[in-house]
């Protein structure tokens, strides 16, 4: 015979576990404690409960046990002073007073190309000077050929001082052209310098003349003995050769300058080049320093 009593109808029934059987044995041990009579109360063992296989070990931190427990996080810890947190960006080196100042240096400046027009200049005002010694020589050899005086009565004469004046503005002409040139620059305005003596003389005489005013006839007269005037040929001839060796003074000066000018540039070229390199190792070492 059971002792059970049966559930009524429409209860819901439930099986019976581990649960209930721990409900009964709380029960039975609270009946012992009652008929011994003592206020002795044994311990309420813990149930054992098996780690789940198959999980991972999760670390919980005090803001997920809080949550779990329904109590207010607690507040994080203020920072040090100096500490610096994973949310500030990394703090920048420092960097030294004298890295931060602004050097001004000047710029070098590239040397300029001496010329040679100057000195030439003054050659040609020197070869003017031996160009009317000698016409002046020329012209009294042909007068005493032809009038048996040797004498200097022609100074001052227009025909004496106009082709040493066309002389000295022909011979300057090429000095500025040529320059530094060679010699064969000068041998070559030699020839110029001869033609403007040679048509600068005869134009300066007709218009002294008063050609315009003469007719045919006596125009192409005056002309003719203009072309073929010994003087005036002897003036462009000698023009020619005083250009033509003064011309090479001045282009053995021209030689040494271009020279110079050659190592001046080469000087600053290293120069150039010795700064630029300082100049970055001193920028290397500054990068070094600030890092």
């Amino acid at each position: 015979m059971s002792n059970e009593t049966p559930a009524p109808e429409g209860a819901k029934t439930r099986p019976v576990g581990a649960h209930d059987e721990e409900i009964s044995d709380e029960k039975a041990r609270a009946v012992v404690v009652d008929k011994s009579g003592s206020d002795m109360q044994q311990p309420t063992p813990l149930p054992l409960v098996e780690p789940v296989r198959g999980t991972s070990h999760v670390t919980e931190t005090p803001a997920d046990v809080a949550a779990q427990n329904n109590v207010d996080a607690p507040a994080p810890a203020p920072a040090e002073a100096g500490a610096r947190t994973e949310q500030d960006p990394p703090p920048r080196p420092a960097t030294s007073a004298a890295s931060m100042q602004t050097v001004y240096v000047p710029a070098p400046v590239p040397p300029i190309k001496k010329g040679n027009r100057g000195f030439g200049l003054l050659i040609a005002l020197l070869s003017t000077v031996i160009f009317a010694g000698l016409y002046a020589l020329i012209i009294a050899s042909i007068r005493a050929l032809e009038l048996g005086v040797f004498q200097f009565d022609f100074f001052g004469s227009l025909a004496f001082y106009t082709p040493a004046i066309f002389f000295f503005v022909g011979f300057a002409i090429v000095v500025l052209l040529a320059n530094r040139a060679s010699w064969w620059g000068y041998v070559l305005g030699s020839i110029f310098v001869a033609l403007f003596v040679y048509f600068g003389t005869v134009a300066t005489g007709l218009l002294v003349n008063n050609i315009v005013a003469e007719t045919p006839s006596g125009a192409a007269r005056l002309l003719s003995t203009a072309l073929f005037s010994p003087f005036i040929i002897a003036a462009a001839l000698l023009a020619r050769e005083v250009s033509m060796w003064m011309g090479a003074l001045i282009s053995a000066r021209g030689r040494r300058v271009k020279v110079r000018n050659l190592e001046a540039r080469d000087a600053f070229d290293r120069e150039s080049a010795d700064r630029a390199t300082d100049l970055e190792n001193s920028r290397y070492d500054t990068r070094e320093v600030t890092v």
